[in-house]
């Protein structure tokens, strides 16, 4: 009796078992050889790159193009913008705003950035101080009373006989020993500047005349901020005792207000820290101009010297902090608009969008959201160009990983 096998497709008896069994063997020995050499010349093909499968749709290759090219001129066009010049003198400067990003952090990396910042000479230890606005006493009244009386009585002798005027800031007031401090350091930098080898006699007696002004106008200001810094002293007393009050740490509605409560006056005193800046900056420039304008060609270097002892450290370290972050932007922006190294690209955009984020994290009741979900959202689109190697499509890593892909050996 004949049997169709079907696996050999063709007849065989069926007594004859063992041929069958044979062919059958011989067969899968055939099959299995095929797929070895298959998948051996499979091997030595060139590889294809890692991150692009062998097709995409059109539509996803037009989308990441389009996602790579939008996300490029953001950055580009924002960064360009940080970059001003002078009309006038053709001179540029970079205007990037991590000054005040800084001075508004909150949340757990606070501390760190405000440790970043130009010097506001011990603002927070000496100004930003909790205390109880009482009414004054009369022996207090008649303190101050017999201390301005006094005082006045200095400005005119001090008039009559043709000396500066001693400028004093009154035992009372909120802000004494911050103003105090200011005073301070602004003679540390003053002795610096008559210092400078070159500078003139007259250019000496300028400098002190200069720095009397801005005495005067710094203690002017901070008089009439007076009452504003005794109120704001005293939210700052009742905050404190709030913090310190039964349950204030256990019922969240509680732990909210005073989240924003301490949001609120930490602000308040920035107007006062600005204006005193002002005035510095005034000073300094006031310093820079001692030297006569001919000086400029025939002695340089004093115009260097008084510069280095006008600046400070910090100052120095945020310019060229941001120098670095105008460059890392425009350079990220180029990359993508290129498409040439779009992950190393994606990958600083996303360095710089973390920094920015971490200012204000979410999560932090006086934090402002008003940008973080649109960074966040950038963030998400970087990370997609990262993911899918975006530059290979209409890009210039398409031409540098034919270049430069690799090829394994057979």
């Amino acid at each position: 009796m004949a049997v169709c096998d079907p696996l050999l497709g063709k007849a065989l008896l069926a007594p004859d078992l063992t041929h069958r069994i044979t062919a059958a063997s011989r067969w899968g020995a055939r099959v299995r050889l095929q797929v070895a050499e298959i998948n051996l010349l499979s091997t030595t093909d060139e590889a294809s790159p890692a991150c692009v499968p062998a097709k995409w749709p059109l539509c996803v290759m037009v989308a990441l193009v389009l996602l790579r090219l939008a996300t490029g001129w953001h950055f580009f066009s924002e960064g360009t913008k940080k970059i001003v010049t002078n009309p006038a003198t053709g001179q540029w400067r970079v205007e990037v705003p991590t000054e005040m990003l800084f001075s508004r952090a909150v949340g757990p990396l606070e501390d760190f950035f405000q440790s970043k910042l130009p010097s506001t000479h011990n603002s927070q230890q000496l100004l930003a101080q909790p205390h109880e606005f009482k009414p004054p006493t009369d022996e207090e009244l008649e303190e101050a009373a017999a201390w301005e009386r006094e005082y006045e009585e200095k400005q005119k002798i001090a008039v009559k006989k043709k000396e500066p005027i001693e400028i004093e800031f009154p035992p009372n007031a909120p802000y004494r020993a911050w103003a105090v401090q200011i005073v301070d350091d602004w003679r540390e930098v003053q002795g610096k500047v008559v210092a400078v080898s070159g500078l003139s006699e007259e250019a000496q007696k300028e400098a002190a005349a200069r720095f009397q002004h801005r005495h005067q106008q710094l203690a002017d200001y901070l008089a009439s901020e007076s009452d504003a810094i005794s109120e704001w002293r005293h939210e700052l007393w009742r905050l404190e005792n709030w913090k310190d009050s039964p349950g204030a740490n256990e019922i969240p509605f509680v732990e909210k207000q005073i989240d924003e409560k301490q949001a609120e006056t930490t602000s308040a005193s920035r107007p006062w820290i600005a204006q005193v800046e002002s005035i510095q900056d005034d000073l300094y420039d006031d310093w820079r101009a001692l030297p006569p304008p001919e000086d400029r060609v025939e002695k340089p270097e004093l115009f260097d010297e008084i510069e280095s002892a006008v600046a400070d450290s910090k100052t120095t370290s945020l310019d060229r902090m941001n120098l670095a972050v105008t460059c890392l932007i425009i350079g990220v922006g180029v990359l993508l608009m290129l498409g040439l190294f779009t992950r190393v690209a994606a990958i600083g955009g996303c360095i710089f969008l973390l920094m920015v984020m971490s200012t204000q994290p979410p999560w932090v009741a006086e934090a402002s959201k008003q940008f973080f979900y649109y960074q966040l959202v950038e963030m998400a689109a970087l990370g997609v160009l990262f993911a899918t190697c975006a530059g290979r499509f209409a890009g210039l890593d398409f031409f540098l990983s034919r270049c430069c892909g690799k090829k394994s050996k057979a």
